[in-house]
């Protein structure tokens, strides 16, 4: 799994055989009072794995954040949501795939500091 940025938003994508998930999530410094939840959808979807339950997916999400946060000492404030629709369901892995999101945010801020203070 490898994250990559694009704009302002950091993605990752895990593909296993015949399941597949993708997560996309930008960050605020502090809470928003609500997630902006941006459902994607695939051309081709012939792959329909099922349904994801996006409440269990975005608290699963929230789980990871939260977790990465603690083991980095960071405070990312998810603001925004991109999963796509038909991707396997597990919602349990999503929070795997925000702790590498967040894993990536913290190596960019580290870079950046690093940068500014050599």
């Amino acid at each position: 799994m490898q994250v990559t940025k694009v704009g302002n938003v950091y993605k990752v994508t895990r593909i296993t055989g015949p399941q597949h998930n993708f997560l996309g999530l930008s960050f605020s410094e502090v809470e928003v009072p609500s997630i902006t939840v941006e459902r994607l959808q695939l051309d081709d979807d012939s792959g329909h794995a099922g349904t994801l339950d996006e409440q269990q997916l975005i608290a699963a999400v929230r789980r990871g954040v939260t977790e990465a946060n603690q083991q980095f000492g960071t405070h990312f404030c998810v603001a925004t949501v991109q999963y796509v629709v038909t991707d396997t369901p597990d919602a349990s892995l999503y929070a795997l795939l925000a702790q590498k999101i967040v894993a990536a945010a913290w190596s960019d801020t580290v870079q950046a500091v690093s940068a500014v203070n050599p």
